[in-house]
């Protein structure tokens, strides 16, 4: 009986650092399908000029412009799945386009079965491959209240948590970084920035 409350307790202690380890996990391989859809979308910018296929015209092999209806307020992101099918030559498997803390979605087995509502990923409007600080995706758990005193007229948010209080960004020079909520506005702002 004693052996038994030892285990038992024992094992209370070590669950919450089982799970600790077991979110980070997840984190990782969502980065790591993060890093790939970058390379995929930059490989598709290197052999159109600089551009990603959100800024490439329709008539010319790309997506834009983008429906108005897809972009969020702030207009820096939005929820277009088409830059992931353009670039679906470079990406490899559609598999990568799914977080595997993204509850209720599964793996894409075909780039023909890619929709906004099985994709973990949003594409940014403004990607610049020449400004390291723009965003080119992310995770797709952001949401955005309005504010006044935001430089984009609204603070953005993450409405899920599915990397303990962290979601990953993936920026134009294809770097993956896990960013906390508190950080998260300050992202944004500098990657609405005018600049090249």
């Amino acid at each position: 009986m004693v052996a038994t409350l030892i285990i038992a307790i024992l094992v209370a202690l070590l669950m919450p650092a089982i799970m600790k380890a077991k979110s980070k996990g997840f984190q990782t391989f969502c980065s790591s399908n993060l890093r790939g859809v970058g390379i995929g979308l930059i490989s598709y910018a290197e052999s159109h000029d600089g551009n990603f296929p959100q800024q490439v015209p329709i008539s010319q092999g790309g997506c834009a412009p983008l429906a108005t209806n897809s972009i969020l307020p702030g207009g820096l992101i939005s929820r277009d799945v088409r830059p992931f099918t353009l670039a679906a030559s470079t990406l490899g498997s559609p598999k990568i386009l799914s977080c595997p803390t993204d509850r209720g979605k599964r793996p894409i087995l075909s780039f023909s079965a890619v929709h906004s509502t099985n994709v973990s990923f949003f594409t940014s409007v403004r990607a610049r491959r020449n400004n390291h600080n723009t965003l080119l995706s992310g995770d797709n758990n952001i949401r955005f209240v309005p504010s006044g005193i935001s430089p984009i007229g609204f603070r953005p948010y993450w409405s899920t948590n599915r990397h303990d209080d962290s979601v990953n960004i993936l920026f134009s020079d294809g770097r993956v970084q896990g960013v906390r909520s508190n950080d998260l506005p300050q992202v944004f702002y500098t990657a609405a920035r005018p600049g090249p």
